[in-house]
């Protein structure tokens, strides 16, 4: 047993001697092959297009999480946003697409939309902004969830307006004696109170499905895409060294496959 594992380490350092005596005696390949791979992705990287990178957020509770991720896949397939020029299309280089649960309630659920593009030209993004608003409040699902949420909430704000105007008559034709007898006129001015709250935020719910939501637009943050220098630079010289190893590996074989033929 020892004397095989001896042997296993014998054969071990032999390997790594062969491989040193090679490294050694291709020094020159292997010096000028990581250099000319770092000058070529760093020379590629300085002469690449411009990229810039920026991300936009919508939050909606005209679709649901299912519906949306159907959508986004689509377009993903589709690698493009209808509407856009033929134009900002060449200026589109990616676009990438992320849904999450937004924000829940007994009312409602809406789910966040993150879209991240990569474009050539800064310029290109509200253009795209709008566009991707515009495709979102055009789906069948946004149009038909929008259009519910319509009908409710204008009958509730229409029950509301008949129970506000009845107390308000309440209030008139009964004085303050005789209404104290058979209600609360503290407890009717709170209803009322209740019903004007519940009025507004129906109100502003109305005005808010009548588009999705954009909580952060591509106009901020934008950032560089391009890949740095020093990447490249390391890119270039691990490369370098992957084609120097293949090259010595064939090398290699080629003359072990000569000895074989010999004996």
């Amino acid at each position: 047993m020892t004397q095989k594992t001896q042997s296993d380490e014998i054969d071990l350092m032999e390997l790594l001697a062969r491989v040193y005596r090679a490294i050694k005696h291709n020094l020159l390949i292997f010096t000028i092959l990581p250099i000319a791979g770092m000058i070529f992705t760093i020379s590629m990287a300085y002469n690449s297009d411009d990229k810039f990178s920026s991300s936009m957020m919508i939050t909606t509770d005209l679709l649901s999480i299912n519906e949306a991720k159907f959508i986004f896949d689509e377009l993903e397939k589709a690698d493009s946003i209808p509407g856009l020029s033929g134009d900002e299309r060449k200026n589109l280089l990616a676009l990438n697409f992320d849904v999450e649960q937004g924000e829940q309630n007994d009312k409602t659920k809406s789910v966040n939309l993150k879209v991240t593009a990569i474009v050539k030209d800064p310029k290109a993004f509200p253009s795209l902004e709008k566009e991707i608003v515009q495709y979102l409040n055009s789906v069948d699902p946004v149009i038909r969830n929008r259009r519910d949420q319509q009908i409710y909430y204008k009958q509730m704000i229409e029950k509301i307006d008949g129970e506000i105007a009845f107390m308000d008559q309440i209030k008139k034709q009964t004085d303050s004696k005789s209404m104290a007898s058979y209600v609360d006129p503290s407890d009717l001015y709170a209803k009322t109170v209740d019903l004007f709250k519940i009025r507004t935020e129906s109100e502003i719910k109305l005005n808010n499905i009548q588009s999705v939501h954009v909580a952060k637009g591509f106009g901020s943050l934008i950032k560089d895409a391009k890949a740095p220098k020093f990447i490249a630079a390391i890119v270039g010289f691990v490369g370098g060294l992957v084609i120097a190893t293949l090259l010595l590996f064939i090398k290699f074989f080629n003359d072990y496959n000569r000895v074989l033929k010999i004996e």
